[in-house]
């Protein structure tokens, strides 16, 4: 390994008093620089489990579980009539896929976490009104993820993580990791999932692969195509934290970076997993920053990029 490749990050990473954990670099398909700020051992990987939940979709509906243009009403034939409008009636698997459901809010902000189980993220997400155009309209949304999760419940008899040990974790050789659940047990989706960066750089090579692993096509390469391009825009998405790598446009549960023709997994805390075709390589990051999560990221540009 060449773990002089990391030292200007490394030096960056003290400078800035970043709390970066461990960082590794594939290319060519291979680990050629890894750097351990802390011991390395399974982490929450916040809502980079959303992309996660987001290839065990390519992969049902390939398994014609369901498909990309059904309508997320279908899967839920209790829904009161009070909550249906034309919006909702609409909205698809593809908008739940790319943040596009028409909600104004996350539905997940009013979620009470206490002692209660009787709860359902899914009331949740239909109690919050849909009040722009499904497909138009960008809003991080943790809800849509779970009802992902749900979905896949639903449809193939298997929780998501169950459903993913077989058909990726397995053929990783990653042990079945930890996946956290909501009240009535259902995998959250869209966080809750927790492994090393070593593990999490395979999963980040996968699709860096197109879905390929040791000559297995694991997941359709036509799903991270589209995965990976831009279905939703993300101009309107302005949070305080929001850099150029924010504005880039948004896949299905991946986001664009302002790097041409690269994309990333993205959690809270600096948790990234930026892929990078042009230069064939794929930087794991696991942090516990709670201040500035986008230096994480920044590192790559900064530190790495040229180097590759």
């Amino acid at each position: 390994m060449n773990n002089k490749l990391l030292n200007d990050l490394i030096v960056s990473v003290k400078s800035q008093n970043l709390q970066v954990l461990n960082v590794l670099v594939r290319q060519e398909g291979q680990i050629i620089a890894k750097h351990d700020f802390e011991e390395e051992k399974p982490a929450p990987l916040w809502s980079v489990s959303k992309t996660f939940t987001s290839m065990a979709v390519g992969i049902a509906i390939s398994e014609g579980y369901f498909k990309m243009n059904d309508p997320v009403i279908d899967f839920f034939p209790d829904i009161p009539n009070v909550y249906l409008n034309e919006f909702l009636i609409k909205m698809t698997i593809h908008d739940l896929l790319c943040m596009g459901t028409g909600h104004a809010e996350c539905p997940v902000a009013k979620a009470d976490w206490g002692s209660d189980t009787s709860w359902d993220i899914s009331q949740l997400f239909f109690e919050e009104p849909v009040i722009f155009e499904p497909g138009t309209h960008f809003t991080y949304n943790n809800s849509a993820t779970y009802m992902l999760s749900k979905i896949i419940s639903k449809t193939t008899g298997t929780n998501l993580d169950d459903y993913l040990d077989k058909r990726i974790f397995q053929q990783l050789d990653i042990p079945k990791p930890k996946w956290d659940t909501c009240p009535k047990g259902i995998p959250q989706g869209f966080a809750g999932l927790y492994l090393t960066a070593e593990q999490l750089s395979r999963f980040g090579q996968l699709i860096l692969d197109q879905g390929v692993w040791q000559g297995k096509q694991l997941i359709p390469s036509s799903y991270i195509k589209q995965a990976t391009s831009v279905q939703i825009q993300t101009k309107d998405f302005t949070p305080d934290f929001a850099t150029a790598d924010h504005q880039q446009g948004y896949g299905y549960h991946i986001w664009m970076n302002s790097y041409p023709n690269s994309y990333r997994m993205d959690g809270l805390y600096g948790q990234y997993v930026v892929m990078l075709p042009d230069k064939n390589a794929v930087v794991t990051y696991i942090s516990n920053e709670p201040h500035n999560m986008t230096g994480v990221l920044e590192l790559t540009w900064n530190t790495l990029i040229d180097k590759l």
